[in-house]
């Protein structure tokens, strides 16, 4: 009765649809691609802590068979201690001579000032004179 209810050996399968095998291909090949990046990251990541471990390995290796690597790194870092602090020095002297520097102009400027009232000039050269002894 159940048989010829549903009359299941008529039943044909549906024929997918072209577009829809394709994109079931393109689906296993991205999760292939997908699987193939991560296996790759993997690897990379892997040759990478090797590598570090090997330079730390080298780096330790070279300075303890060559103790004037040490020497000469410790007199690397007191010449740069040396440098800044001649630098410094040089930053404060420079910063003196500026000051000075402004001061003398400012001071020529006064005495320019004080003796150009008594010097006549021409009318149309006297407002270029007083912008250059402004600057």
């Amino acid at each position: 009765m159940f048989s010829e209810l549903f009359q299941i050996d008529d039943l044909t399968i549906p024929v997918p649809h072209p577009d829809i095998v394709e994109l079931n291909r393109k689906f296993d090949h991205l999760s292939i691609e997908a699987n193939t990046q991560g296996l790759r990251i993997a690897v990379e990541r892997a040759k990478r802590q090797r590598l570090q471990v090997t330079v730390r390995q080298i780096r330790q290796d070279l300075s303890l068979s060559c103790p004037n690597i040490t020497t000469l790194k410790n007199k690397l870092d007191q010449l740069r201690d040396h440098q800044n602090a001649i630098n410094y020095q040089l930053d404060g002297e420079n910063a003196r001579t500026n000051t000075l520097s402004f001061r003398s102009l400012s001071r020529i400027c006064q005495i320019l000032v004080a003796l150009i009232p008594c010097i006549t000039l021409p009318t149309e050269t006297s407002p270029e004179v007083r912008i250059l002894l402004q600057e």
